[in-house]
């Protein structure tokens, strides 16, 4: 299958296997992010020894290794009587002569620390010795575990301070995901994007030449559909209770943004679901962010659900089960999730309007943001886009996905309320932007020509952004 999207992440890693000295990278991202894909991508086209680890013995993981070793660097008897980690590195070392800028990924890392605790400290004594340096040895670590790999760039673990390069690999952004549906319209695109996210597992399963009805239908409103269970699955493999957790997840779905709330939803007392709200923050299922006028201790936090098919999940799917194992997916579309969906697209259009104003108001105002959120928590309104640029302007942004066109009582409305918020009150330059599915009334157009601080936005141009 054709590799897609990732061209900043590959610049950044290319750069830095090239680099005429040794490399120590660290890579860490979600399950189904496509990190293991990504790393053969990378490896095209260089001398590479790509290992994944699995759930096994720490002497059988080893044996493995030499196995990928042999094929890449050949095997010699002095290989095969090796028995323990720091030895095999050594060997691939004293090739890499041969092999100059030689490729070592381990991926799922953290498998190995379950029967090898010591391994980070083998890997420092071997990293410290100057072994890696004789052919710039290039060492990838890779996993899946986000806390376990970033505990290895803490101060207290033994390979602090040595890694050349870490990479926190996050979903695909949405103009990536529209290469998946190249026959797509950027309507279409950008609803996709709202049910499967930026995940390359889940877009992968998708048929560019099925509708997107047909999409949705054969993967999640199917008994046997490919991601019916997904959110169940994918906490199961990362958690201890995915029971309560999958809970939490409902409640969030539901509206349910306030700690407290969420824990009344569960019968629970608040402070017990602290540590639970943690992980699923560090699994990038849930964002906790702050209204950009909150006060300095950010007290005026909201919880969201960062992950689009768990969203769409606990929206259409969890409700429905039972019709849908009755062989009635169908059906569930076009009753349930077709009338509902303009609804649920209003808040997924917010955060895709975010996402966009991170990686692309340098093209529209011509600086980059400093910072973008958003902005709650007054009693008459909220605003659903705002931000700072580096030159210290401010700018101010509505969505409308649904049927109604942005007219000039928006344009007034949004001005008056970047006035009720002490965010940028002072400020002497600010814009303004309308990111509208239908469009925009024929005087907004104009004025829009006349004020170079009024920005009008379409789906083609969050799908195809001007680089």
């Amino acid at each position: 299958m054709e590799f897609l999207g990732r061209e900043r992440e590959l610049k950044l890693l290319r750069n830095e296997l090239t680099a005429a000295r040794p490399s120590l990278v660290i890579l860490f991202g979600r399950r189904r992010i496509g990190k293991s894909r990504f790393l053969r991508e990378l490896g095209k086209g260089h001398d590479e020894i790509y290992f994944q680890a699995t759930r096994v013995s720490s002497l059988l993981n080893l044996e493995q290794f030499k196995a990928e070793v042999g094929k890449t660097i050949g095997s010699k008897p002095q290989l095969n009587a090796l028995s323990n980690w720091e030895g095999v590195l050594h060997y691939v070392a004293e090739h890499t002569a041969e092999h100059p800028g030689l490729i070592v990924t381990i991926d799922e890392f953290p498998y190995l620390l379950d029967d090898e605790p010591a391994l980070p400290s083998i890997l420092q004594k071997f990293w410290d010795s100057g072994a890696p340096d004789q052919g710039a040895m290039k060492l990838i670590l890779c996993g899946s575990a986000i806390s376990q790999m970033e505990e290895m760039l803490a101060e207290r673990n033994p390979l602090y301070g040595r890694k050349t390069l870490s990479l926190d690999m996050k979903p695909l952004p949405l103009s990536d995901v529209a290469k998946f549906f190249p026959e797509y319209d950027a309507d279409d695109i950008i609803k996709a994007y709202a049910i499967f996210g930026g995940i390359p597992y889940y877009l992968q399963l998708c048929n560019p030449s099925a509708s997107l009805r047909e999409n949705v239908v054969n993967l999640l409103l199917t008994e046997t559909g490919t991601l019916i269970d997904e959110p169940n699955t994918l906490l199961q493999t990362e958690l201890r209770e995915p029971t309560f957790y999958s809970s939490i997840l409902a409640a969030v779905s539901d509206g349910c943004n306030s700690k407290s709330e969420i824990a009344n939803r569960l019968g629970v007392k608040a402070d017990n679901i602290g540590p639970y709200m943690a992980k699923l923050r560090a699994l990038d299922l849930i964002s906790n962010p702050k209204s950009l006028d909150a006060d300095e201790k950010g007290r005026n936090r909201r919880y969201r659900v960062a992950d689009s098919l768990i969203s769409f999940w606990h929206r259409f799917v969890r409700p429905n089960l039972t019709a849908i194992s009755s062989g009635f997916g169908g059906d569930v579309y076009d009753r349930v999730v077709e009338p509902q969906f303009s609804e649920y697209m209003g808040i997924e259009f917010e955060g895709i309007a975010l996402e966009y104003a991170k990686l692309h108001i340098q093209e529209i105002l011509g600086v980059p943001a400093q910072e973008v959120g958003q902005i709650w928590g007054h009693a008459d309104f909220d605003i659903d886009v705002a931000g700072r640029l580096l030159n210290g302007a401010f700018f101010f942004g509505e969505c409308k996905w649904r049927t109604s066109t942005i007219d000039l009582g928006h344009v007034r409305l949004l001005r008056q309320r970047s006035e009720k918020t002490t965010y940028g009150k002072s400020a002497a330059d600010k814009h303004f932007l309308f990111f509208s599915r239908i469009g925009f009334s024929s005087d907004v157009i104009d004025l829009a020509k006349e004020e170079k601080q009024l920005h009008l936005l379409t789906p083609e141009n969050l799908v195809n952004p001007r680089r």
